[in-house]
C-alpha cells in the first residue's frame, strides 16, 4: 500500500467519524463512562461535593464574592445548613486555614473552608 492510499483512507475515516461523533466515542476503547459535569468558567468539574456550615453557638457564614475576608459579604449561612461545593483556591487565612470553597449555583461565592465540614472520604477539587 502506497502513502497516498494510506493518507486517503485516513482522511476518509476522519470525515467518517466526523459525521457521526456519538458512534466515534463508542468505539474508542478507551472512552470512559459518562460523568456527570459541571461547566463552570471554562472548567470542567466531577459532580458537587456536600458539605455542611459548622460556625457554632449560631452564628452566620459570610458568603463573600470572592476567596477572601476582604471581598464584599454577598449573603450569609446558617450552622447545619449543608452547601454544595464546586472547587476550592487558597485565599485569605480564617483561624489559619487559607482554604476558601466555591459555592455551586452561583459565579463568585465563597465561604471559608475552615467553617464547612465535607463529609469523610470526600475531595473538594481545586479551581
Amino acid at each position: 500500500m502506497n502513502r497516498s492510499t494510506v493518507r486517503n483512507a485516513v482522511v476518509a475515516a476522519t470525515a467518517l467519524l466526523a459525521l457521526f461523533p456519538a458512534a466515534a466515542m463508542a468505539a474508542t476503547p478507551t472512552a470512559a463512562p459518562a460523568r456527570a459535569t459541571v461547566a463552570t468558567a471554562h472548567h470542567h468539574y466531577a459532580a458537587h461535593v456536600r458539605g455542611v456550615v459548622v460556625t457554632g453557638q449560631g452564628r452566620a457564614l459570610h458568603v463573600r464574592s470572592g476567596a477572601g475576608t476582604t471581598y464584599r459579604t454577598t449573603g450569609t449561612l446558617r450552622s447545619g445548613r449543608q452547601v454544595s461545593l464546586v472547587c476550592k483556591r487558597n485565599g485569605s487565612s480564617v483561624q489559619g486555614n487559607r482554604v476558601w470553597y466555591r459555592l455551586a449555583g452561583h459565579h463568585g461565592r465563597y465561604v471559608s473552608a475552615h467553617y464547612v465540614r465535607v463529609a469523610a472520604g470526600s475531595t473538594v477539587p481545586w479551581c
